[in-house]
């Protein structure tokens, strides 16, 4: 309360110092009871400093005692944890302050004082140091102090289904989210297992619980191409660069991403080593910047240095007979004889999602022909292929390569062999591709008249390219060829590639593939074959 002599004019001295005298008991009146009460206060901020403190701990234990897999603490709970952090910290300083201020003088009392003016200044602060914790202590009753966390579903936009597979690499994702000591995690499981859905929700529901300001999702996939992952980034963050270089490009995008405190990165599809500077990509800065990233394989987990790898399972196998009837639409009242086919369809597509979706939709209201037909199919689909067999069907498909697919089959690998329905015009198909690309092992049988089929050397390039990126091991035959024939282009490898330039000569790329490819293959450990029995000879390999 500010308080000064009125200028108010007097008639006569004596009246004028009776009004200075009356003013000046009421002042002292004043401060001797707030030097009075000064002493009390300082014992009642104690108190109630040490309320505030016991409110702390049994916050803290409710916090730590609610199961965060399906409970989400409530944000107004953390915002009390901090504003009395911050509060505690400034009680700390508060005597600091009290000698600072009375050191000052306190401006703004204006008037004239009989003793020393620091214990009403004590008494202003303490006071208002005591407002301030009772008023922290009267907000600690939350109600309600958590909520229930969504189910997976409600943070797609699609037709996304949990099953014990999802929710299980959820949880562990979830749980590497939070860990400050992981900065790069990898989900690794086959093609069709659902690892892309299940980043984005997994990314939804991260923002849910406040773990990150700022999700992106990038798709990468193979021979990543920097510049468009660029524009991805860009497009999400609303970003125009202002250097078209790469350097430049990926400068922009590390300087913007840095202004966040928290993000999360979501590389999806990853099939090669790529530099996340390459990309613009803050590691190891002040901000806790994350990247989750998906691949085909763990071992692209290790290149890319995640501190934690989490597989993605397959379905079991209640729920992949569920999921294949709801989009087959078979019932448990049908025959027993679609059915069963029902069942080794549904075993053949090995637990993964995608798969049983795609298969189940294109079998709805079909006979039970085209079932068994998928069976077949489905025994050779792209995801079970250990070994892929490249040959030239009109040399060797019903000798040598024939015996050899019967011998793999027979021991238990899983082998794929193209029965030449697989091509269109001059080029090789996107299954026939897919099948490659599953495949741990390719046998190239290198015949006479291999180099004089399109389709021939462009499955060859592409198996070359694999084993190049360290996806596959190739082993090659030389079936009664020479490998420096094939090296050096001579004798009939040398005639098909001069009928090649002429027939493609539009396309200098492809042919220089070819070349490349004939050339890495003949220079690779293998096997020879020149004359004897085929029998004998698988026996030996």
């Amino acid at each position: 309360m500010k308080r000064s002599l009125s200028a108010t004019p007097f008639k006569n001295k004596k009246s004028f110092t009776a009004t200075v005298l009356s003013s000046v008991k009421e002042i002292l009146t004043e401060e001797l009871i707030r030097f009075s009460r000064s002493g009390n206060i300082v014992k009642d901020v104690e108190s109630e400093k040490r309320k505030l403190i016991s409110n702390r701990d049994l916050v803290l234990e409710k916090v730590q005692a609610t199961d965060q897999k399906i409970e989400k603490v409530n944000d107004s709970v953390f915002e009390w944890l901090n504003e009395m952090e911050e509060l505690i910290e400034e009680e700390k300083s508060l005597i600091t302050r009290i000698q600072r201020e009375i050191s000052m003088g306190d401006d703004s009392f204006t008037g004239v004082f009989l003793f020393d003016n620091s214990p009403r200044i004590k008494y202003r602060m303490y006071d208002e140091m005591l407002d301030k914790i009772k008023t922290l202590n009267g907000k600690c009753g939350f109600e309600p102090f958590s909520t229930t966390i969504p189910a997976l579903e409600h943070f797609s936009s699609g037709n996304f289904v949990s099953f014990e597979a999802t929710i299980e690499a959820s949880n562990k994702l979830l749980a590497a989210l939070q860990d400050n000591n992981c900065s790069i995690i990898g989900l690794y499981g086959k093609k069709g297992s659902g690892k892309t859905e299940l980043v984005k929700v997994a990314g939804e529901k991260a923002k849910y619980l406040n773990i990150f300001d700022v999700v992106l999702f990038v798709t990468v996939s193979q021979n990543p191409n920097v510049r468009r992952i660029h524009d991805q980034i860009a497009e999400s963050l609303n970003l125009k660069f202002d250097r078209n270089t790469e350097i430049g490009r990926a400068g922009t995008i590390y300087s913007t991403l840095e202004r966040f405190d928290r993000i999360l990165v979501i590389l999806d599809d990853v099939q090669a080593m790529i530099e996340l500077e390459d990309l613009g990509i803050p590691t190891g800065g002040t901000n806790q910047c994350k990247v989750l990233l998906t691949t085909r394989c763990r071992r692209e987990c290790a290149l890319m240095g995640c501190q934690r790898e989490i597989p993605m399972r397959a379905l079991s196998r209640d729920e992949a007979w569920n999921l294949l009837k709801k989009h087959s639409g078979i019932e448990d009242e049908s025959s027993s004889d679609i059915l069963n086919v029902a069942h080794d369809v549904a075993f053949e597509c090995e637990g993964l999602p995608g798969t049983i979706k795609e298969v189940g939709s294109s079998l709805k209201s079909k006979p039970i022909e085209e079932w068994k037909a998928s069976v077949e199919i489905l025994r050779h689909s792209m995801a079970r292929w250990q070994i892929f067999i490249s040959f030239r069907g009109e040399d060797t498909r019903y000798s040598f390569t024939g015996f050899l697919y019967d011998a793999l089959c027979r021991e238990g690998f899983k082998t794929f062999m193209d029965d030449g329905g697989l091509h269109s015009g001059d080029q090789i198909s996107p299954s026939l591709i897919n099948a490659i690309e599953a495949s741990r092992l390719s046998i190239v049988v290198l015949s006479e008249n291999f180099a004089s089929s399109s389709w021939c050397l462009d499955e060859l390039a592409k198996i070359i390219e694999r084993m190049k990126m360290n996806y596959q091991l190739v082993w090659p035959i030389f079936y009664k060829v020479e490998p420096s024939d094939i090296r050096h282009l001579r004798n009939s490898y040398g005639k098909s590639m001069t009928e090649h330039e002429q027939k493609f000569k539009s396309d200098p790329e492809r042919l220089q593939k070819w070349r490349s490819a004939l050339f890495d293959v003949s220079g690779l450990s293998g096997k020879v074959y020149k004359t004897g029995y085929v029998l004998y000879f698988l026996i030996y390999i």
